[in-house]
C-alpha cells in the first residue's frame, strides 16, 4: 500500500479565509491508517525547487500590488471634485475645489486632498502659474506654489502664507522657494495643470 496526498481546503470562522491542508494517507500496521495534516505551503516547498517558489512569491506580491494600483489620473482641465489628480510615491492627490484660471496662464485656488500610505490625509490651497519657453516677456519656468489647510478651511477664503514653492525650469532644474520643502508630488501635479509631460494637450 503507498501513501496518498489529498488536498483539502477549510474556511476558517473567525476571518473567513480559506486554509488549504495537503492530507497524507499512510499504510499503518494497525487496522485501517492514519492521516497527517501538513500545510500547503510546507509541501510546496517539497514539490517545487527554490527558484520555482522564489518566481511564486513574486508574482504573488505583483497580484497583491495590483490591488493597489494606482487610481487612473484625470487632466486637470477635465477634472471633476472627487478626481484624481495624481498618483506619485504612495501619495494620491484629488481635487476637492476646482481651480480659478487667471489670465493669461495661472490656476489659482484649487482644493486638494492629499491620501498617503491609504489612511493619512490633509487638505492644500494650490497655485500654479504656467509659462512657455523662449516666449519674450515669460519666466522660463512654470510654478507652483501651496499651503496646507487646517480642518474645515475653504481654499480661497481666508489667503494666507505659502508653506512651499516649486520652480520647474525648462532646463531640467528645480529650485525650492518655499519655506517648506515642496511635497514629492508637486512637479507631477504642476504637469497636470500646465498641460505637460504626461499631460501634454495636443
Amino acid at each position: 500500500m503507498t501513501s496518498q496526498w489529498i488536498q483539502m481546503s477549510f474556511v476558517s470562522k473567525q476571518n473567513g479565509k480559506r486554509l488549504i491542508f495537503f492530507t497524507k494517507v499512510c499504510p499503518s500496521k494497525v487496522e485501517g491508517a492514519h492521516v497527517r495534516h501538513v500545510p500547503a505551503r510546507k509541501q510546496l516547498k517539497n514539490f517545487l525547487p527554490i527558484g520555482a517558489i522564489a518566481c511564486l512569491l513574486s508574482v504573488t506580491t505583483t497580484a497583491i500590488q495590483g490591488c493597489y494600483q494606482q487610481a487612473k489620473e484625470t487632466p486637470s482641465h477635465e477634472a471633476q471634485p472627487g478626481d484624481t489628480l495624481v498618483v506619485k510615491g504612495g501619495a494620491e492627490i484629488r481635487l476637492t475645489h476646482t481651480f480659478k484660471p487667471g489670465e493669461p496662464n495661472g490656476l489659482f485656488d484649487g482644493g486638494i486632498r492629499v491620501t498617503t500610505d491609504q489612511s493619512v490625509t490633509s487638505t492644500a490651497e494650490v497655485n500654479a502659474v504656467c509659462s512657455m519657453p523662449d516666449l519674450p516677456n515669460w519666466p522660463q519656468y512654470d510654478n507652483i506654489y501651496g499651503r496646507w489647510l487646517t480642518d474645515g478651511e475653504t481654499p480661497g477664503v481666508e489667503g494666507g502664507k505659502t508653506d512651499w514653492q516649486l520652480l520647474l525650469y525648462f532646463n531640467g532644474q528645480t529650485e525650492e522657494k518655499g519655506r517648506e520643502p515642496a511635497p514629492a508630488w508637486a512637479q507631477r501635479l504642476a504637469q497636470n495643470l500646465c498641460r505637460k509631460g504626461d499631460f501634454l494637450d495636443d
